[in-house]
């Protein structure tokens, strides 16, 4: 995996903008791919972005009009630090599920409280809602169950 820097930019300006509401000129750069799901063309947005207090990423969305398919992803793009950050959110309303969350691929999101513990690099880096974080994890521990029904059952016979 390779990681941009400022050094390796020619001219020393930096490709990583402050992400902020009121820059007109933060604009992704679209490029056309493939679909991974029906083969044809789609979009990919890319924007190369610097988080506040968090660091340098790479912010990717597919979307594929023939199909209907969408799919978002982080990437770090900087370097990974020696020591992390821990947050706390204690979610009291449904409005609390709505909060945008930025979790890298090396983070452990756990909910005590539920005894459940999404362990890092299971997922991919996202920038989602708590809610869309649990869905994902709930999608991920559905993946082939019935695949996995049969393989225990034949176990058992």
């Amino acid at each position: 995996m390779s990681v941009i820097s400022e050094e390796n930019v020619r001219g020393g300006s930096s490709v990583f903008k402050d992400i902020s509401a009121d820059d007109e000129n933060l604009q992704p750069t679209e490029i056309e791919s493939l679909c991974m799901n029906c083969f044809q063309n789609g979009t990919t947005r890319l924007l190369l972005t610097r988080i506040p207090f968090f660091k340098e990423v790479i912010l990717s969305s597919f979307s594929c009009a023939a199909c209907g398919w969408a799919n978002t992803e982080i990437q770090s793009a900087g370097q990974i630090q020696e020591q992390g950050v821990c947050y706390t959110l204690r979610v009291r309303t449904k409005q609390d599920l709505n909060r945008e969350v930025v979790k890298a691929d090396s983070a452990t999101t756990r909910i005590p409280e539920l005894d459940f513990e999404i362990p890092p690099f299971t997922q991919k880096g996202s920038l989602s809602t708590v809610e869309g974080l649990l869905d994902r994890a709930v999608s991920g521990l559905e993946q082939e169950q019935p695949v996995r029904r049969v393989c225990t059952m034949m176990l058992l016979l």
